[in-house]
């Protein structure tokens, strides 16, 4: 009698734990970061919809606008189970208004830092049931990026100026996730003394602070033509060595552990090249 109970227990907490795992199979995303997370977690088929400016991923999704923008009516439309915005660069006004149409949705925090992007990550595992893959991803990552540290540490400290934003001058300040990018790499980002997430900057101050290496992100109205307008400031160290650089948007502003992980790898080819084999 015990034997029979012990194995309608067990059946019921397997069935149990089999329909919750598979809680969530219509899920949308409003922002590039998590989609990406969603994509380390193995979540690929369960994402049905994400924004344009989002990695594309294996199978095909539907697409709902913009961060700021999100079509609405075709979100409706398209019946998910649980919606996922970042606190940063989603139009909360748009987010209020699906949560007021009664949709699940759930908000990842802004990271300040490396620390803090994996917190995030964790937490949407969690809710996703996925805490031991994050994990794993965590532990790989946070070896990774100890392993450039180790081999910069001793290194002259470089002067970084990051370039984010053209028209007006964009930076990034104290309270940017990017400076880990710096630490990692023992850099400096020459702005971490404002504080501020993404401050506008001038010209001439970026020319007296006379940064060692110019990093922009193509984003917004960031070309390659950037590059040829810092060519006249001669004066700059970065020019004058020709240390101006340009990194893919998406290996810098997609914060997940492994992407970030990838983002400091690059960051240090960049720099580095001669001690971690880039161009």
């Amino acid at each position: 009698m015990k034997n029979k109970i012990f194995i309608i227990i067990s059946l019921i907490f397997l069935f149990s734990v089999q329909l919750y795992a598979g809680k969530y199979s219509r899920i949308i995303s409003l922002a590039p970061s998590v989609t990406e997370s969603l994509y380390d977690l193995d979540m690929d088929k369960e994402v049905i919809a994400i924004t344009i400016y989002c990695p594309k991923g294996k199978s095909q999704k539907e697409i709902i606008g913009t961060l700021l923008e999100p079509y609405i009516e075709k979100i409706v439309m398209l019946k998910p189970d649980l919606i996922i915005s970042a606190k940063e660069g989603n139009n909360k006004a748009a987010v209020e208004k699906i949560q007021r149409l009664g949709f699940e949705v759930y908000v990842m925090e802004t990271a300040g830092n490396f620390k803090e992007i994996c917190g995030n990550f964790l937490a949407l595992a969690e809710k996703l049931k996925k805490e031991e893959k994050a994990k794993d991803l965590i532990s790989k990552a946070e070896k990774e990026v100890l392993s450039i540290y180790s081999k910069t540490a001793l290194l002259p400290k470089e002067r970084v100026f990051w370039e984010v934003g053209a028209k007006p001058l964009y930076t990034t300040g104290k309270h940017s996730f990017i400076n880990d990018y710096n630490y990692y790499t023992s850099t400096v980002n020459i702005y971490n003394d404002i504080n501020m997430r993404y401050p506008s900057v001038n010209i001439e101050d970026v020319v007296e602070r006379n940064p060692d290496v110019i990093i922009m992100v193509n984003m917004g109205d960031i070309s390659k033509d950037e590059i040829q307008n810092w060519k006249k400031y001669s004066a700059v160290s970065a020019v004058r060595n020709d240390k101006v650089y340009m990194i893919d948007v998406n290996d810098i502003f997609t914060p997940t552990p492994s992407t970030f992980a990838k983002g400091v790898k690059i960051l240090a080819k960049t720099i580095f090249p001669e001690i971690f084999g880039g161009k």
